[in-house]
């Protein structure tokens, strides 16, 4: 059920209309249920897994807090179990064969016809961080209920943000109330996410990202460089529409959602970047992996260096089971650790921005470069794709990019939009919540009539739908 598709514009009325109209004792079970078919409308048959992955961790949690003083890495393996069943195993085998020499006719492991489950990334990590707090002190979640909703919350379900037990547990832990503006917050961040995704993620997908990529050849230079500042907004709208939407459905509950997305192309250094990027997620491996490896506090320097690349990989690999995410991620811890010793060098701060605008300025543009090149392994399937986009993007063609007018135009806006500060954001936003209903019901129909006329008919899911 994608969420700019029209099943789930009928299925999230619905759910809403069910969970304010019943008893606030009931709540909680229509929020559950509606969860539950929310995940079986993509495939009933990996429903049992979702439900394995919840009765795992809530009992995993019960028993870690019984038993203190034993080892709960087992607990941890049985949630990761699946995910490298499901993600990792055919690529895993088919390397560790071509490792020891075996030729591509000799497969003596066993593979995997399994397909990829939506979001089991997502709702894994979530499980394993819970688990993890659980080990730390924090206590566990003793209603099964409400623990199998907190896993299995529908609007950031498939793809986040990911979310910690103490932010959202305790919300669904009491009766929830709409605030004041909650309504108005929430159909505006579902119009925003609808707008990045179905108008400019969407059009730019379809107009120049996808034909440049199947055929990296048949395009000139500029085109090549065109399609990768495409392809960078692309995933930026289509990712970060998708998060929109999802804190605007939470909001409809009156369930607050963390942000995963600060403006992430004006960061002026990769460091910045994932403090900008997909921010639940960064949060996670710097929490669980950067300071399980002992983070900046080790006994030598080199150390600190090594905690960097192992996380920046494990971001990588995450992503997906291939060697460009790997290398994807190292070229990114690579990109951190040079950060670092840099910010050192100068004797600045962690955070601390560099003085003038010319600083500033080459910052950005490095950064904002280095992270579109970047992209190359991102977005193409395999090193060989990688190498024509490379190949073709330094081929001496140069000619004006064929591209549609519609396309110049969402590209410049989107950049644009990007671009805005947050104080212009939140005016805007505050418009349109102070609009009231009518206001509400005039500019969400402008914004349907204005996806059906530009988008192509056909839905495309989002982009982390297959992380």
């Amino acid at each position: 059920m994608l969420f700019h598709s029209l099943d789930y514009l009928v299925f999230l009325p619905l759910t809403l209309g069910a969970y304010w109209l019943v008893p606030e004792r009931m709540r909680l079970h229509v929020l559950a249920l509606g969860s539950l078919v929310f995940y079986a409308s993509w495939s009933v048959g990996y429903l049992p897994l979702l439900l394995g992955v919840v009765l795992v961790a809530w009992g995993g949690g019960l028993w870690i807090a019984r038993n203190a003083s034993e080892s709960s890495g087992w607990v941890v393996a049985l949630l990761f179990l699946p995910l490298l069943i499901f993600k990792y195993w055919n690529w895993v085998a088919e390397n560790t064969e071509s490792l020891m020499g075996f030729g591509e006719s000799v497969s003596w492991i066993p593979r995997s016809s399994l397909g990829l489950p939506v979001g089991i990334s997502f709702f894994t990590f979530q499980a394993v961080a819970y688990l993890l707090d659980v080990r730390k002190g924090a206590a566990p979640e003793r209603s099964p209920l409400r623990f199998g909703t907190f896993i299995a919350f529908f609007p950031q379900l498939v793809a986040g943000p990911i979310v910690r037990m103490n932010q959202l547990l305790p919300q669904l832990s009491k009766s929830q109330l709409l605030a004041r503006g909650d309504v108005g917050e929430g159909l505006y961040r579902i119009g925003a996410g609808m707008f990045k995704k179905v108008v400019i993620a969407d059009t730019l997908r379809v107009g120049v990202v996808t034909p440049v990529f199947l055929e990296p050849s048949a395009f000139t230079s500029p085109e090549v460089l065109v399609a990768l500042y495409a392809y960078t907004l692309q995933v930026y709208c289509d990712f970060s529409g998708y998060t929109d939407i999802a804190i605007g459905s939470a909001r409809l509950f009156g369930i607050h959602l963390p942000e995963n997305f600060k403006r992430p192309y004006a960061a002026t250094s990769v460091t910045d970047f994932w403090r900008r990027w997909h921010i639940t997620l960064s949060n996670w491996v710097r929490d669980y992996v950067y300071f399980g490896l002992g983070g900046a506090r080790v006994s030598s320097e080199w150390k600190v260096y090594r905690n960097l690349l192992l996380t920046l990989l494990v971001i990588g690999v995450w992503h997906g089971a291939s060697w460009n995410f790997v290398v994807y991620g190292l070229l990114h811890g690579v990109a951190v650790c040079l950060n670092r010793w840099m910010r050192k060098s100068h004797g600045r701060k962690a955070g601390e921005l560099p003085p003038g605008a010319w600083a500033w300025f080459w910052r950005f543009l490095v950064t904002f470069h280095f992270v579109v090149f970047a992209r190359i392994l991102f977005r193409a399937p395999d090193f060989g794709m990688s190498l024509e986009v490379v190949e073709a993007l330094l081929r001496a063609d140069w000619a004006w990019p064929r591209f549609s007018s519609l396309c110049w135009i969402l590209l410049f806006l989107g950049y644009a939009l990007h671009g805005v500060g947050d104080s212009v954001e939140r005016k805007v936003r505050s418009l349109f919540v102070r609009g009231g209903p009518g206001f509400w019901a005039v500019g969400l129909g402008l914004l349907a009539a204005l996806c059906m006329k530009i988008g192509d008919g056909e839905s495309l899911a989002f982009v982390y739908y297959r992380f």
